[in-house]
């Protein structure tokens, strides 16, 4: 049998879409193909997610991964029980909601440290939730660096042909510029450069955005380009790394889906998700770079809008569990087989 890593798919916020999606991702044959999935996750709420779906699929609660039965036809769920049915409603914010879905991840992130799993694709949480839960992340990446003691870390956006590093993250608008350094952009760049090889580019071309219109049209629309953007870049071609830029934030988005760039690193987190959604809205997927382990998500959120009316795309869930796979491959640890 070839090799298939073992992903662990964390639920997720409850009140949101991901227990949906999951149950749907885990309906797909070519999913089993490529992996054993594992979901972390409370049971009584998947329960009742496979009902609504009216799928025939059996919910398989275990304590431990070797109860597992990776198979087609039964989801494998690691059973933390920490959600009150009873007290969930669908697409509201809710504090217990957002422990539960903490409490998936902090499980997922001991496992994948233990080497049990290959891989961890995290199903969306919501920030609201969590900072009226008490706990003050701005979501899934700051959690995870904390939790890994990570301190160099950032996200890959990858859909519709482009691979974005985001230089900062979620922040407002305002404090981008002074959120950012020549040392914070020198880092991205070189963990673009360093992460490339698990999709299977060793020499990547990076292309790095200007911050300001025209990258500042000489000074006249700001200098970051000039005092921050040109010497993170130097510092990067000292190091022997393949790297252009400042480049315009309106051109080299195109430039890069037309194969002049294979990555490229972008300010501020809408500067770098507005392309990759526009050209990959249902298929889009998140990487954490920097992490000792393998992590990605799909690139949206819990959807409290849609949550439990059936409506969810699971197209970003199943993208992100592929590209784990493929990345898990080059660092296989377990292999299982299906009973």
């Amino acid at each position: 049998m070839s090799f298939r890593p073992i992903i662990a798919i964390t639920m997720g916020d409850a009140a949101g879409i991901g227990p949906e999606i999951i149950v749907k991702t885990l309906s797909s044959q070519e999913i089993y193909q490529l992996c054993c999935p594992l979901v972390i996750g409370d049971g009584d709420v998947m329960a009742e997610m496979l009902k609504l779906g009216d799928l025939p699929i059996e919910l398989n609660r275990i304590s431990q991964i070797e109860e597992a039965r990776f198979a087609l036809g039964t989801i494998d769920l690691l059973d933390l029980n920490n959600i009150q049915l009873a007290s969930l409603k669908l697409g509201e914010i809710n504090p217990e909601s957002a422990r539960a879905a903490v409490e998936y991840l902090k499980r997922g992130v001991a496992l994948a440290k233990r080497g049990q799993i290959d891989a961890l694709t995290t199903a969306p949480i919501n920030k609201q939730a969590l900072h009226r839960a008490g706990l003050y992340y701005n979501g899934h990446t700051q959690l995870l660096a904390k939790l890994t003691n990570t301190r160099l870390y950032a996200m890959m956006l990858i859909g519709g042909g482009l691979r974005v590093v985001l230089a900062t993250t979620h922040i407002p608008l305002k404090r981008v510029s002074s959120s950012l350094t020549s040392e914070r952009i020198f880092e991205s760049i070189k963990l673009a450069w360093d992460n490339m090889k698990y999709l299977q580019i060793h020499r990547p071309r990076i292309g790095v955005a200007g911050l300001n219109p025209h990258r500042g049209e000489g000074g006249l629309f700001g200098k970051e380009e000039e005092t921050l953007i040109r010497p993170a870049i130097e510092t990067a071609r000292g190091r022997g790394i393949d790297v252009a830029g400042p480049l315009s934030p309106d051109t080299v988005f195109h430039q890069a889906v037309e194969g002049r760039f294979d990555v490229v690193v972008a300010m501020y987190h809408d500067q770098g998700l507005i392309p990759v959604k526009l050209l990959a809205f249902d298929k889009g997927v998140n990487i954490t770079l920097g992490l000792p382990i393998v992590r990605t998500s799909p690139d949206h959120g819990t959807g409290f809008d849609i949550a439990g009316k059936g409506q969810a795309s699971p197209g970003s869930l199943m993208e992100a569990m592929k590209l784990a796979a493929q990345i898990a491959t080059t660092k296989a640890q377990n292999v299982c087989k299906g009973r």
